[in-house]
């Protein structure tokens, strides 16, 4: 009897000492893995940091497009956070195509009417420690990688498209920023011209050659530009904020003066754009993957309703006073019992239709953008043309003539500040013109998915 107790004692001392290894075992996996979340709760870099590293602002004295393209590539949020889901997305791949965790269970087994094994009151006590791992039925891991990879280069085209978006952003401002500069410059020759006038108008109202109402014309037409440069000052400050905060830069963060931009010649028809459009445009490869996934996910979820998986497990046991055992065992799931598999394969179905109707949308918006852009920049370029060559230069004759006319006393004051007021306009349509032209391109590009200019 009292051999009995002892070895039922050292069962049971066995049993404890084979958890404890189990435990001691699998502690420094535990305090690696919280080790490991806990780096990733801090961020790779603050925002100071991170400023640190900044490259240095453009010299204050000139503004290159292609810098503030680069600069918005390499620090614009969007086009970070994009990047850092796409990684994200790449990782996900290895989890899809892998089986799931092992399970392990240790645990003791009472065959007595005891609930409580005590001191080896009961020679009936068994140690069971056992291992299993899920197997899904072949092809499903498979069809879960492709449903994984495809999710993964759909986020890739969501950063190229961000990228052209961006650019096109910039471009826009960086053309805006140009015309402003340019309608001040304007303004203030013609409120340079216009004091000229007015100095002129006054030496006349003193020799009585005209009357007051000349010099009264002159100081409000000068008082109207004065507050017009103001609202372009203004509009120039909104302007460069929008130009920082796509750099993720402070709005008041200063900037340089845009240079004189030449126009960019397009020598391509609709056909050619739009066929670069079906081939190139980043939202359109988007829904090409997104069908390319819901097919996967749809024979995926047939797999799961049809075919059941598998979970085979080995047993190991210890038994009071006899010798130690094996056991092995298989566990299916069966998948048709419930209709929550029946309603996967609906569901993958109406996905797979819903992506095709969205990758039409997509296309039928792609070509009326590069049909509308295109002929838009057509236009532009005709206006530019008109005003370059005829507009302008006519207004500046104009103007001559005008100036002289009211010296000899041929035209009334009246007459010469609407040539003036015309040559101005003229001017600011001409460059406005030229922005609009500038702007529908890169609106195109974004349109086609591609620079199609250097």
């Amino acid at each position: 009897m009292m051999n009995y107790f002892v070895v039922n004692k050292m069962k049971n001392l066995t049993f404890v000492r084979n958890v404890f290894i189990f435990f001691l075992l699998l502690f420094p996996q535990l305090v690696l893995i919280s080790q490991t979340e806990s780096n990733d709760t801090f961020p790779e870099k603050t925002k100071e940091e991170s400023d640190v590293d900044k490259p240095a602002a453009m010299p204050s004295q000139s503004l290159n497009l292609k810098w503030l393209i680069n600069e918005a590539l390499e620090h614009n949020p969007e086009i970070i956070a994009v990047h850092q889901r796409l990684k994200a997305s790449k990782a996900r791949i290895s989890q899809a195509k892998s089986l799931d965790d092992p399970m392990f269970r240790a645990g003791s087994f009472d065959m007595s009417n005891h609930p409580l094994n005590i001191n080896g009151q009961t020679g009936m006590l068994q140690q069971r420690y056992t291992i299993s791992q899920k197997i899904p039925f072949p092809g499903k891991l498979d069809m879960r990688e492709k449903v994984a990879t495809q999710e993964s280069k759909m986020v890739e085209e969501d950063l190229q498209a961000k990228i052209q978006e961006i650019t096109a952003e910039v471009k826009t401002a960086f053309y805006d920023l140009f015309y402003v500069n340019r309608a001040i410059a304007i303004t203030e020759e013609n409120r340079e011209l216009l004091r000229k006038f007015t100095k002129i108008a006054e030496t006349k109202y003193a020799v009585g050659n005209t009357s007051q109402r000349d010099v009264l014309s002159a100081q409000v037409e000068l008082s109207t530009l004065t507050n017009e440069l103001i609202v372009l000052n203004k509009e120039k400050e909104s302007v460069i904020a929008r130009i920082n905060v796509l750099l993720d830069r402070h709005p008041q963060h200063p900037l340089g003066e845009p240079p004189l931009i030449e126009m960019h010649h397009l020598d391509m028809t609709l056909e050619e754009l739009e066929d670069l459009a079906a081939r190139n445009r980043p939202e359109l490869k988007k829904y090409d993957h997104a069908i390319k996934r819901n097919e996967a996910q749809l024979k995926l979820s047939k797999k799961d309703y049809y075919y059941t998986d598998f979970e085979p497990m080995v047993e190991y046991m210890q038994e009071d006073g006899k010798s130690d055992t094996w056991a092995s065992a298989i566990s299916i799931n069966i998948p048709w019992l419930w209709p929550k598999n029946r309603s996967r394969v609906k569901e993958a179905k109406d996905d797979l239709h819903a992506a095709k109707s969205d990758y039409r949308y997509i296309n039928n918006k792609t070509l009326f953008e590069v049909k509308d852009y295109f002929v838009k920049l057509q236009s532009s370029e005709s206006t530019v043309n008109l005003f370059k060559t005829g507009i302008v230069p006519q207004a500046e004759q104009s103007l001559k003539a005008a100036e002289i006319g009211y010296e000899t006393d041929t035209i009334d004051f009246l007459s010469l500040i609407d040539s003036q007021r015309m040559l101005l306009n003229s001017q600011l349509h001409y460059y406005k013109s030229v922005v609009d032209y500038e702007t529908n391109l890169a609106n195109l590009e974004r349109a086609v998915g591609i620079q199609l200019v250097q």
